[in-house]
């Protein structure tokens, strides 16, 4: 594909999906200016690219000059911006409905072609998740602020560095059994994350004057139970399942959102109330033209560090 070296800039580039968009970007000659607070620790980046393919730029997000310095001479925009919990320097407020908002306008100042914004499937209006909210909040400002601007809901995105089933192998390696909250009956529609960045490339592509949505899941649907059972046989470990109410999960919850990486948090108790698949009510991967991974090709390469024997166990 001949793009005559067009420049996109990605906000959020040195996160999990940022890593495998970077290659789809790469092999398509795109020039690359990845907004990062520390350039020092992102630059496992660059050898993703050719020699000066791929630029770092150190950005506050909350600084309209910082964030022109990386929209200039840029053809397209991606933000990949999102946090899973709060802490006390990153609110999701901010994070996801405040800098969409600034993003977007300075988007338009600077005569941007298109807008990439990767948001979350399961984002609706009157929902009692803060995460929720705030990403629904920041859709609003992207479609309101500008048009030629491509929504991406994914579901729970899976890969080598994922933190959903490595969360949950680790809690495997030290405790005799698993928290199923909610009965673990919530559905969810993986996706996998190379799948998720080429749907990323292909809404470059489109040529849309109003905002679109797409929502991403992956082939099959799983309830939370049937994720952690073939969690489990991939790993080889038997565990207890155990079954958690809601409330009770709520409490434990307080106590577990005071660790550093925390296991749970009350904002992601209310998360597990909604199932977390395709509405049906939006354009999907395969709109795109993608067909979906399924996790029993991805996840053994990756989880068998987690067996006793490693990749021989």
């Amino acid at each position: 594909m001949q793009n005559n070296q067009k420049i996109i800039a990605i906000f959020g580039g040195s996160g999990f999906i940022g890593k495998y968009l970077m290659r789809e970007l790469t092999k398509l000659d795109y020039r690359i200016k990845v907004s990062t607070r520390n350039p020092y620790l992102a630059g496992y980046l660059k050898p993703l690219g050719n020699p000066g393919q791929i630029e770092l730029f150190k950005t506050n997000i909350y600084n309209p000059d910082d964030i022109k310095l990386v929209l200039k001479n840029c053809d397209f925009v991606i933000n990949l911006c999102g946090i899973l919990f709060e802490n006390s320097k990153q609110k999701f407020n901010q994070i996801h409905a405040q800098f969409p908002l600034l993003l977007s306008k300075l988007c338009n100042e600077e005569g941007i072609k298109r807008l990439v914004h990767v948001s979350a499937l399961g984002v609706k209006e009157k929902h009692f998740s803060k995460y929720i909210q705030s990403k629904f909040q920041g859709e609003n400002y992207i479609k309101e602020n500008f048009k030629p601007s491509v929504i991406l809901r994914p579901s729970v995105c899976f890969g080598n560095e994922d933190k959903f089933f490595n969360k949950f192998a680790s809690i495997a390696q030290i405790s005799p059994f698993l928290p199923l909250v909610g009965g673990g009956k919530t559905k969810f529609a993986p996706i996998y994350v190379g799948d998720v960045a080429k749907a990323i490339v292909k809404a470059l592509e489109l040529n849309n004057s109003e905002p679109r949505i797409f929502e991403l899941g992956g082939p099959e649907n799983y309830s939370f139970k049937e994720l952690m059972e073939i969690l489990l046989r991939e790993i080889k470990k038997k565990r207890f399942l155990i079954p958690i109410p809601f409330g009770f999960a709520k409490f434990q919850s307080y106590f577990l959102q005071m660790m550093p990486n925390p296991l749970l948090t009350p904002d992601q108790v209310e998360l597990l109330k909604h199932n977390n698949i395709v509405s049906g009510d939006h354009p999907t991967l395969k709109d795109l033209g993608i067909s979906g991974t399924q996790i029993q090709s991805i996840l053994p390469k990756y989880i068998y560090r987690f067996r006793a024997g490693g990749q021989f166990g």
